[in-house]
């Protein structure tokens, strides 16, 4: 009788080993499409007139990896980003980038393309 407690038992620890080994595989792979899906979801912020690729990277580590996150951000956070970079980013004029992303999230690449011809380095 003892022995079949003891199967009992061992088959339980298997089970609950065996599921929550399963659950830790899903869940990684479940982080694995969510990564791959914000990769895909960026925008290509450079498209925005005086945005460069080291701009562009210090945006997307802020979260800013979108042209509708761009147009929603506060001029004051945008400031906080680039500042925090140093000081070669503080001169950047940054005051029509929301503007720019709103035409860009909305696809109204004409507008934009008018607008940015009208700007000197982002002024």
């Amino acid at each position: 009788m003892d022995w079949l407690l003891s199967l009992i038992i061992f088959v339980v620890l298997v089970v609950i080993v065996w599921w929550a080994l399963s659950r830790q595989a899903d869940s990684e792979v479940n982080v694995g499409h969510h990564h791959q899906a914000d990769e895909s979801a960026r925008d290509d912020l450079t498209k925005i007139e005086g945005i460069g690729p080291k701009v562009q990277s210090l945006l997307n580590d802020a979260g800013v990896t979108t042209f509708s996150i761009l147009a929603g951000t506060a001029p004051e956070r945008l400031d906080e980003v680039l500042n925090a970079a140093g000081s070669i980013y503080k001169a950047m004029e940054k005051k029509s980038w929301p503007t720019q992303a709103a035409l860009a999230a909305e696809g109204k690449w004409d507008e934009l393309q008018r607008l940015q011809e009208e700007l000197i380095g982002g002024k």
